[in-house]
């Protein structure tokens, strides 16, 4: 996601400022130690000791370009955390950002359907019996974001597997301590103590990334994998022994495994103990809600529904908007009118799935969290840098490797140490990304008819104004669904910090924002106009043309208005002068004169 400049941030800060700093240390430490061996090439060449010098030279170019690399990516951490006004990344794919990448996330309809249907999809079943196990024991665990889940399920299935293991060979001990394997006088023992420490090395090494579940390795494990293990522990002694004893003899093993399942043993379980104190301080702030702010009704108002949508769009729910950042649209309007027998009455319908910006939220962890964060990170890059050394100082032993095979084991310590430090490093780097957000849901969904007719005001012979109206009448069906959300993404350094996926953990109800769409809907349909109307400078306007009308009448034609004064002074002096007749007339039947006037 490119860096989109705001004068009003998001009020992010860079997570990985600690995390960082232990990293660059640690790079630090393992640079000058490479440094340090490339130092002393020069003096044990002029020694005459030529293979320890190469072997101190290529170690030590090792150690400076791992050491700087470590440097590097510390310091990058250690800066700026650069957050633009379109961080974080969409739930879905954002129709209002043409510039934005296609996504295989959940779609419109899928979050839609969490809306109606008042579900969660980001939770889901599990599916190993492992896994099931792992979610029996700790229930909550179900509702925490993906990454969590996985590294839980790690946890427990390496600690688990490691545990069964060494009890495993303690069954086989116990075979041959109760005859039922004739071991005495045998290597075998030591040989099956290999076997156990090689292979839980590799179980290990496999979780250096402890967020890949174990079951995309091949590492799942089921009752019948367990029944062959416990199998083999009591019949693989046995049938050694009888090699032993009947075929050929199995050579002594020079070493003691022993060491290393108890270092095994020891860094896996602090390694747990640390995770798992991680994640119940993470649980407890797990409140998988699943309710949303409802609304139907059924409305009769006279405007155009395509008014309605605009006012919608241009004005709710860009009334909702944070910090004037675009809302997200999963879904656009895209109303679509149809027109049933003619153009005077038809049906409508559109709906939209919003999203408002995402804010950030941050959860009030204890400060025993912290410390254990802080610890687990420190602890990770300590092994590691004690890997380095470690195997600097074993270049006296690995000279002597081609006329003693045997030390060639010597590389299993540091090799144990740089796997539980970087299973440490990356269970830690978990806790120091995710970042949380509270943002809004929106779906507005509008249903109905309209139907046209006229309205005319202003048609008497008196009236010098006329107005006549289109009015249409709507039926109106909304259906509101508001919720607030709290997501959860884990962020990365450099320009893809905060594009990486959110996982919905809860939807609350919000029935305020909800009663302010409708305060704000009843005051836009309050404000509607059926008739068009005069405003009061129309009015005016009115007012002095017909005083200017008045004043110019006389002046225009003087001599008309002359004639037609002396046509109505005549008139009523005629009227006047009948009148008179007529009272002094007797009281006789008067004689009807046609010719007269009436």
């Amino acid at each position: 996601m490119s860096y989109d400049y705001g004068s009003q941030g998001l009020g992010i800060a860079n997570p990985f400022k600690i995390e960082g700093a232990i990293i660059a240390l640690r790079g630090l430490v393992v640079a000058l130690a490479g440094f340090y061996a490339l130092f002393l090439v020069a003096n044990l060449v002029d020694r005459g000791r030529d293979i320890e010098g190469w072997l101190h030279a290529g170690l030590g170019l090792l150690l400076v370009l791992w050491g700087l690399t470590a440097l590097g990516q510390g310091l990058f951490k250690l800066f700026r955390f650069y957050v633009g006004r379109s961080a974080p990344d969409s739930l879905t794919h954002n129709i209002a950002d043409p510039d934005q990448r296609s996504k295989a996330y959940p779609s419109a309809q899928e979050l839609h359907s969490m809306l109606m249907g008042r579900k969660n999809t980001t939770f889901l079943e599990p599916r190993s019996l492992f896994s099931r196990m792992v979610h029996t024991l700790i229930p909550k665990l179900l509702f925490m974001p993906p990454q969590y889940r996985t590294l839980a399920e790690n946890l427990f299935f390496n600690l688990c597997m490691t545990i069964f293991m060494l009890l495993t060979f303690a069954l086989a001990w116990f075979a041959s301590a109760t005859g039922l394997a004739r071991l005495d006088d045998t290597p075998v023992m030591a040989w099956l103590g290999l076997i156990l420490t090689v292979y839980i090395v590799k179980l290990w090494w496999s979780s250096r990334d402890p967020l890949k579940h174990f079951t995309q390795g091949g590492r799942n494990i089921g009752l019948p994998r367990i029944g062959l293990i416990m199998g083999l522990a009591i019949l693989l002694p046995a049938v050694l022994a009888y090699v032993h004893h009947n075929i050929e003899p199995i050579p002594e093993l020079p070493i003691e495994t022993w060491p290393f399942l108890l270092i095994i043993l020891t860094l896996g379980l602090i390694t747990s103990a640390l995770g798992l104190l991680l994640l119940a301080n993470r649980i407890r702030f797990i409140d998988p809600t699943t309710q949303v702010s409802e609304h139907r009704d059924n409305w009769q108002k006279n405007l155009m529904p395509r008014e309605l949508f605009i006012h919608l769009d241009t004005h709710i729910l860009a009334n909702r908007r944070y910090r004037e950042i675009p809302n997200r649209v999963y879904q656009n309007f895209e109303p679509h009118l149809t027109q049933e027998g003619g153009a005077e009455k038809g049906a409508f319908k559109g709906q939209t799935l919003v999203e408002t910006q995402p804010i950030p939220h941050n959860l009030p962890y204890s400060g025993s969290f912290k410390i254990a964060r802080i610890l687990t990170t420190a602890l990770g890059q300590t092994l590691i840098a004690a890997s380095c050394l470690w195997l600097l100082t074993l270049i006296d032993e690995l000279i002597t490797i081609v006329d003693y095979p045997e030390n060639i084991h010597l590389l299993m310590y540091p090799l144990i140490l740089l796997i539980f430090g970087n299973v440490l490093t990356a269970m830690a780097n978990a806790f120091w990304s995710e970042m949380l957000f509270r943002s809004l849901l929106l779906e507005l969904s509008i249903e109905g008819t309209y139907t046209e007719s006229r309205l005319s005001t202003g048609n008497s012979i008196y009236d010098s104004t006329r107005s006549e109206n289109v009015v249409v009448r709507s039926t109106i069906t909304p259906w509101f669904l508001v919720s607030e959300l709290l997501t959860s993404t884990f962020t990365t350094v450099g320009s893809l910090n905060l594009e990486q996926k959110r996982y919905i953990l809860s939807l609350d109800k919000d029935d305020n924002t909800l009663n302010d769409i409708l305060d704000e809907l009843d005051e836009f349909f309050d404000s509607r106009l059926t008739i068009a109307g005069v405003n009061e400078v129309d009015l005016h306007s009115a007012s002095q043309i017909h005083q200017m009308n008045e004043q110019t009448r006389p002046t225009l034609n003087p001599q008309l208005q002359q004639s037609r004064q002396q046509l109505e002074a005549e008139h009523a002096s005629a009227k006047v002068h009948h009148a008179e007749e007529v009272d002094s007339a007797p009281n006789t039947p008067a004689i009807e004169d046609p010719n007269l006037p009436s």
